[in-house]
């Protein structure tokens, strides 16, 4: 069955919770605040009854971690109660539960006390037990798991670009960042493929170019720039062909679980990527439309991006696990989606594609932007847009 689904990352569907790391960052102005999201949490019977009738055979949702468990062994119940609500519902209307395990945030106390993810210790003490909790808690609701969202990126954002806790800018921690990222998603997918449930990656798929000065031509640091870039963002892939982790400088790292252990591999999209000679982004091509992330979109870079991935990885099945655009031009999402979704049925026939998440059913709260370029097929208010009825009228 081709999954046809939405996504529901916490921070988008129900706001910044109290304990995660993001909450510092509003207090402290630096962020917009989220509120509660999308307000997934009050009306979720609804918006599920929603997405069956966008056709919607499937949903991608994240269990916050740091909302349940706000202090380092103390478990709020209630949180749990009301999860095991919300994925109970879903599947009684039709939806299998995919659910992600760690998407945009983490527990500020994990990150900022024990060292997150690049602390091989706090992994195997705290994200470890996690990743169980979970598996234990929701076995019954879950048709897969997906242990983290973006790993790559949520290293780069954290500390490579400083957009998100803790907001560093050091590209010799960042690559302990990003190991340690692989490494927990290895480790989850260790613990899980144990389970009755399938497995799923996501990992950012975005094409990345080396942008053409003024006269035309592509100079050697830019080339250089955008080489560093594709070698890390990119690094994923011999992690599934090879079960290997080789980044630039590092010695190679044995992960081979990536291997055969991981039922789909799963892509996640919104644009290319332009690199100039400072190795900074920017939109490419030059001059083309932007949306809310500053970048260009284009489906025909997603379908560029699948064909990568399957040539790479001919023996895995294949997911785009969320791709979407921030924009308030409901006009332009409909187009792009069109446009996109035509590449995506092209991709299931010409490469088996197995599936499809919109990123998100309902517009909720960017980490960046707030509630200023919105995501969703569904408003904020649960009116219909037309990328909606679009989306619903589709098939493969």
């Amino acid at each position: 069955m081709f999954l046809k689904g939405v996504t529901a990352s916490a921070v988008s569907a129900e706001g910044v919770a109290p304990a995660a790391d993001w909450s510092t960052w509003e207090r402290d102005g630096r962020a917009p605040r989220s509120s509660d999201g999308a307000g997934l949490l009050t009306d979720f019977r609804d918006d599920l009854q929603q997405f069956v009738a966008l056709g919607c055979n499937a949903w991608r949702v994240t269990i916050e971690w740091a909302r349940i468990e706000p202090e380092p062994g103390k478990i709020d119940h209630d949180a749990l109660d009301i999860y095991r609500d919300v994925l109970a519902f879903a599947r009684e209307v039709g939806l299998q539960n995919w659910i992600t395990l760690q998407s945009t945030t983490l527990p500020g106390w994990y990150l900022d006390d024990e060292g997150g993810h690049r602390d091989e210790d706090a992994r195997g003490r705290y994200w470890l037990r996690h990743v169980d909790r979970v598996a234990e808690a929701f076995d019954e609701f879950a048709t897969g798991f997906v242990p983290i969202d973006d790993p790559i990126g949520w290293a780069v954002r954290s500390y490579g670009l400083g957009s998100r806790p803790p907001g560093r800018k050091d590209r010799v921690v960042l690559r302990d960042a990003v190991e340690g990222a692989v490494h927990a998603t290895h480790e989850a997918i260790r613990l899980l493929s144990s389970g009755r449930q399938q497995l799923m990656t996501a990992w950012r798929a975005d094409p990345i170019h080396a942008l053409a000065d003024d006269d035309g031509r592509v100079s050697l640091e830019a080339t250089q720039a955008a080489r560093g870039w594709e070698n890390l963002f990119w690094s994923w892939l011999r992690l599934h062909a090879d079960g290997v982790l080789e980044l630039d400088g590092r010695a190679p790292v044995d992960v081979p679980l990536f291997v055969n252990a991981v039922d789909h591999v799963g892509i996640v999209h919104d644009h290319p990527i332009g690199i100039g000679p400072d190795g900074g982004f920017a939109p490419w091509p030059r001059g083309a439309r932007v949306s809310g992330s500053g970048l260009a979109p284009e489906p025909a870079e997603l379908a560029e991006a699948l064909h990568r991935v399957s040539e790479a990885l001919p023996d895995h099945s294949l997911v785009v696990a969320g791709h979407g655009v921030n924009t308030d031009d409901e006009a332009w999402r409909e187009h792009l989606l069109a446009r996109t979704l035509d590449h995506v049925r092209g991709a299931h026939h010409d490469i088996g594609l197995a599936g499809y998440f919109h990123d998100s059913g309902i517009d909720g709260y960017d980490w960046k932007l707030g509630f200023a370029r919105p995501r969703g097929l569904l408003s904020r208010g649960r009116a219909r847009k037309a990328a909606a009825d679009t989306f619903a009228d589709w098939s493969v």
